[in-house]
């Protein structure tokens, strides 16, 4: 089960002569379990708070805690490495290994394991991204499609098993099968160890039928967390920061302000079975 994740006041600048502050006086709880998604253009800050909150980066003005513990110093940032992991934009820049079995397997083979165990893990953690390996295991990552390197870097840190997964850009570059298919692969992983998800994205799309709660990062500066229907009340203000709602979003937002939920407004057959039994209603 995850531990609490705690930024507070938190800033960083590159170490460059005269180079401005890229995140401002970010606030941020990510509590266990949660899936949290923090929006912003390109160039908001996203990528460097991702690799803050995986310990990556240490910041140079705030506090940043996990589980209860401080973490002061660039020494402790190893112990938030090992239960908070980052999968990066580009798969190119995760994997390395001559083989899809060998890369899988670095992160948990580093940890110390060997033999039947090393094997059961990298198994299950291709298994839950979706991955053939008895068909892909011998191949190297790199003559893959983009969404099978996508899903092997993924598996390499389900194999580190993180109690917080942080995904930067997830989706980019995927066609509908493999979104559809990372979206499964991030809720089996996190209904199995509990864990929480920090997804970090320019568009709202692909993250709406997972997160629950929303940040907006813009200029280095992150608004207060809020729910799906906090942002699709602010319309217009999330499109001044470059941002824009799905087309679902929208609907679910005028279909609740006529007490219309849906349970599930990314998915069209719920759409249309949740309007067909309201028309209904209003016919009897």
């Amino acid at each position: 089960m995850a531990q609490k994740l705690i930024l507070e006041s938190v800033s960083y600048s590159y170490p460059f002569s005269g180079s401005p502050p890229v995140l401002k006086d970010v606030n941020l709880v990510v509590d266990p379990g949660e899936v949290i998604c923090i929006a912003g253009r390109n160039g908001s800050g996203k990528s460097t708070l991702s690799q803050i909150c995986a310990g990556l980066l240490f910041p140079t003005g705030g506090k940043l805690s996990y589980g209860g513990s401080r973490i002061k110093t660039r020494r402790d940032m190893s112990g938030l490495r090992k239960n908070v992991c980052l999968l990066f934009q580009s798969p190119e820049d995760q994997l390395f290994a001559d083989t899809v079995l060998a890369d899988i397997s670095f992160g948990p083979r580093n940890h110390g394991l060997r033999g039947s165990e090393l094997q059961a893990i990298v198994r299950e953690s291709a298994e839950m991204a979706g991955l053939d390996i008895e068909r892909l295991g011998d191949r190297s990552p790199f003559s893959l499609s983009g969404g099978e390197k996508r899903m092997v870097a993924l598996a390499g840190v389900f194999a580190l098993r993180p109690e917080i997964l942080v995904l930067d850009e997830p989706f980019t570059g995927l066609d509908h099968t493999h979104r559809e298919h990372l979206r499964e692969s991030l809720a089996r992983y996190r209904e199995s160890r509990g864990a929480s998800l920090v997804i970090v994205s320019h568009e709202l799309s692909n993250v709406w039928p997972v997160a629950v709660k929303y940040g907006l990062l813009a200029d280095g500066k992150l608004a207060g967390l809020r729910s799906r229907a906090e942002i699709a009340a602010e319309k217009d203000g999330i499109s001044r920061l470059g941002l824009r709602l799905p087309q679902w979003g929208a609907l679910e937002h005028e279909l609740r302000r006529i007490n219309i939920e849906l349970d599930d407004p990314s998915d069209y057959h719920v759409i249309a079975e949740t309007i067909r039994s309201y028309k209904e209603g209003q016919d009897d």
